[in-house]
């Protein structure tokens, strides 16, 4: 095999599984992301003598899956690419310590099923951001948003689930909702 087959072999087997889950939740539908995800991948296979190195690998695959997958998007006309009212929302992420209390199991399965209604662009930024545990500075390079934009997208994205949870364990709300401050 050649150095860049088995570059590439590397690379799938490493990004594969996270590059699935950032296309789902973009996508919002299975076929479409695994779609995007071979395209991507072709992307990948075919600009690999091109990449510089001048970012990490997994942030330069990512960018490929974010915006192979906008591009369904568009095909789709079924919902924009971009938010066009983002503004820069300096407030911070408030936590209600109930949820300390929850059975971890139980909020992990609400979690992800609010993560699959929420709108791609918002479910997108939450995924790099806590599942593929990438910094802003990574988000910013992969969307290609400004930094306020993907804060402001994290922090709404934080407030769409917060809302949805409460909502789905309405005995949160009576047991004393306290906030706590993350910064």
């Amino acid at each position: 095999m050649s150095v860049q087959t088995d570059a590439f072999s590397t690379l799938v087997t490493t990004y594969k599984d996270r590059a699935l889950s950032l296309a789902l939740r973009l996508l919002k539908d299975r076929d479409d992301a695994e779609d995007a995800l071979q395209e991507a991948f072709v992307k990948a296979y075919q600009g690999m003598t091109a990449f510089r190195g001048e970012s990490r690998t997994s942030t330069w695959f990512f960018r490929i899956v974010y915006n192979t997958c906008l591009n369904v998007l568009k095909k789709r006309r079924r919902q924009p690419a971009h938010d066009v009212l983002d503004e820069d929302v300096t407030s911070v992420w408030t936590e209600p310590v109930v949820f300390d209390t929850i059975d971890r199991a139980v909020l992990e399965d609400v979690l992800r099923d609010e993560l699959e209604r929420m709108p791609p662009l918002y479910a997108a930024v939450m995924d790099l951001f806590y599942v593929q545990e990438c910094s802003y500075e990574q988000i910013c390079r992969i969307t290609a948003m400004p930094l306020g934009t993907v804060k402001t997208r994290l922090n709404r994205g934080r407030s769409l689930l917060r809302a949805a949870v409460v909502a789905r364990c309405p005995d949160l709300v009576d047991t004393g909702l306290t906030e706590r401050t993350h910064e």
